[in-house]
C-alpha cells in the first residue's frame, strides 16, 4: 500500500493498481511498518490502523512513532514518552522526556536531567542515563556524546569501546562509521576505532 493525499488535504492508502483501499479521511498518515500505519485524526491525536483501514489502536496519543521491533513510542497528555505493543497496551510507562526507536533490542531514552541511556524491552535501564546524547545501536555499537561534548561509541553493556574524542560520530554500517574531528576533517573508522582509507 502507498499513502496518498486528496484535494481536501486528507490522507488514505491505495494499492498497486491505484485503487483506494483506505479512504482519505486522516489528517495525516505514515507508511505501514510491521503491518500497522500511524495516523492522526482531526483532533490531532495519534493512533494506528491495519491494512483494511480498521482502527486497531484508538487515536488517543499526543504524539507517536511507527512500530519498530514490535513496540511503538507514544507521548501521553503529560508530555512524557513510553511504549505500547500492537494491541495498544502500555508496555513501558510514559515517564521519559524523550525516547528513540528500538534497534537491536534496546531503545535510547532521555531522563528529566536531559541525560541519555538505554532500556531493554521490559523497560529496564541497562545503560545508565549519563550521556549528553546517544544514537540507536547499529551493528552492536551506539554513538554517544560525553560531558565534554566529544563523541565515541559504546557497546550493549555500556562500555566505551571507541574513546570519546570526535566532534561528531555517525552510525556503523557494514563495519564502518563516519566521524569528524575538531578541525572539520572527516574520516571513516572501523569497529576498533582505527581510521581506514
Amino acid at each position: 500500500l502507498a499513502r496518498v493525499q486528496d484535494d481536501n488535504d486528507k490522507w488514505g492508502f491505495i494499492d498497486k493498481t491505484g485503487k483506494v483501499v483506505i479512504p482519505c479521511k486522516w489528517n495525516m498518515a505514515w507508511r505501514f511498518s510491521e503491518d500497522l500505519a500511524l495516523v492522526r485524526d482531526a483532533n490531532w491525536k495519534y493512533g494506528f490502523i491495519d491494512k483494511t483501514g480498521r482502527i486497531v489502536i484508538p487515536c488517543q496519543w499526543k504524539e507517536a512513532w511507527s512500530f519498530s521491533e514490535g513496540l511503538a513510542r507514544v507521548k501521553d497528555a503529560n508530555g512524557k514518552w513510553g511504549y505500547i505493543d500492537k494491541t495498544g497496551r502500555i508496555v513501558i510507562p510514559c515517564k521519559w522526556k524523550e525516547v528513540g526507536r528500538y534497534s537491536e533490542g534496546l531503545a535510547r531514552v532521555q531522563d528529566d536531567n536531559d541525560k541519555c541511556g538505554f532500556i531493554d524491552k521490559t523497560g529496564t535501564v541497562v545503560i545508565p542515563c549519563k550521556w549528553e546524547s546517544a544514537d540507536d545501536f547499529h551493528e552492536g555499537l551506539a554513538a554517544v556524546k560525553d560531558a565534554n561534548g566529544k563523541y565515541g561509541y559504546i557497546d550493549k553493556t555500556g562500555q566505551v569501546v571507541i574513546p570519546c574524542k570526535w566532534n561528531w560520530a555517525g552510525s556503523f554500517s557494514e563495519g564502518l562509521a563516519n566521524v569528524q574531528d575538531f578541525n572539520d576533517n572527516w574520516f571513516k573508522i572501523d569497529k576498533t576505532g582505527k581510521v581506514v582509507k
